[in-house]
């Protein structure tokens, strides 16, 4: 009899532990937000309010919130600073737009400047450093050079 008690509370209580499956990871959700403090991940920080935050993450979980609906409760209490990436939207965007932009521009100048160079417009040959010089300082550069002879 006990064990038919035992089955039948097992089955009642099966669905609601079925749908309640956490879906969100503490550990993932660490590195997605920061102590608002130490400004360092919550993985990586032991500050009071860092441990708060991940109780307060524990918590959430507990309660079956996904993981966006928990970083979205935290940005909406703490603000975008809470999370450790800027966010793709919105004027965010250029925090990843403007290094890319940069590291593309100084590839092509770099670019251009190799071309520019092995093409021979940065470097001068030496015949037309000898055609440049006046005939006065031919004459003083063959004196010199005729000292050494």
């Amino acid at each position: 009899m006990r064990a038919l008690a035992i089955a039948v509370t097992a089955l009642a209580l099966a669905p609601a532990a079925l749908a309640c499956t956490p879906r969100a990871s503490q550990a993932s959700l660490e590195t997605k937000l920061v102590c608002i403090q130490c400004h360092t991940t919550l993985d990586e920080s032991d500050s009071p309010f860092a441990n708060e935050l991940k109780a307060e993450v524990a918590r959430r979980i507990a309660r079956c919130q996904s993981e966006q609906q928990i970083l979205d409760a935290m940005v909406a209490e703490f603000g975008p600073t809470v999370l450790s990436t800027p966010q793709t939207h919105g004027f965010d965007l250029l925090a990843w737009v403007l290094p890319i932009g940069g590291i593309l521009l100084g590839a092509a100048a770099l670019a251009f400047g190799a071309r520019y160079w092995s093409r021979g417009g940065g470097a001068r040959d030496e015949s037309s450093q000898a055609d440049e010089l006046a005939p006065e300082d031919e004459r003083r550069v063959d004196d010199a050079l005729g000292r050494f002879e």
